[in-house]
């Protein structure tokens, strides 16, 4: 997969100048951004589902192999990112950085509570580009059934034109990657956590709005059966 033509894809509710993302993708060389397009959703209101979908079907009629649906708020932490994301692309249909090998769907419906320790995988920093540290999850890379959403990396000459986020959700920024990851493993497309190295700046959900749990109650009426 020599001279793939990849994409990446992060929405925000502002300016992109404003973003974690789009300054750490002009912070490196010139090279990665002559072979990497960018798409970014400012001053979005729209859902994530929603912006993904209509970015998936942009990748497909221009000819892109690759795939990457990033948060906002995320600095790429190393040189050879487009070399890591290649390789992966080879081992996994779908990969993200953390995630876990099975789950058991209940409440509080994070991967990270809904599956046992030993079985979580890949590895994520948090912080700054400056002042960061590690959470170690598990070997990488590694088999899985959920990965989080703070990055998803397709290999889209894989993934079936009519496989989509769902956009019914009631919650536009989450359950969009739980929902997804399942949904490929209803048919059998192969998931997987790798070792690309990024910072991401949030800890992660701190303060769940009514919208959180209304796209919670959603995702445990669709997948709890």
């Amino acid at each position: 997969m020599h001279n793939q033509k990849i994409a990446i894809c992060f929405a925000t509710k502002g300016a992109k100048e404003e973003t974690i993302t789009w300054n750490s993708l002009h912070d490196k060389s010139e090279d990665l951004l002559k072979n990497i397009s960018i798409k970014c959703n400012e001053y979005n209101k729209k859902s994530l589902q929603e912006c993904y979908n209509v970015f998936l079907d942009d990748c497909r009629r221009d000819g892109i192999n690759i795939a990457l649906l990033v948060h906002d708020d995320i600095y790429i932490n190393c040189s050879d990112f487009e070399s890591r994301v290649i390789r992966s692309a080879e081992m996994f249909t779908v990969f993200g950085l953390a995630g876990c090998t099975t789950c058991k769907i209940s409440t509080p419906a994070l991967w990270h509570l809904m599956s046992k320790r030993e079985e979580q995988r890949g590895c994520v920093a948090h912080g700054t580009k400056d002042n960061y540290f590690y959470t170690s999850f598990g070997s990488l890379p590694s088999r899985v059934l959920l990965i989080d959403g703070v990055f998803i990396g397709l290999n889209l000459s894989k993934i079936p034109k009519d496989l989509r986020f769902d956009e019914s959700y009631p919650s536009r920024f989450h359950y969009y990657d739980l929902d997804f990851s399942l949904e490929c493993n209803k048919r059998s497309i192969k998931i997987g956590v790798v070792d690309i190295p990024i910072i991401h700046s949030s800890p992660g959900l701190t303060n769940p709005t009514s919208e959180f749990y209304s796209g919670q109650q959603y995702f445990i009426n669709k997948w709890k059966k």
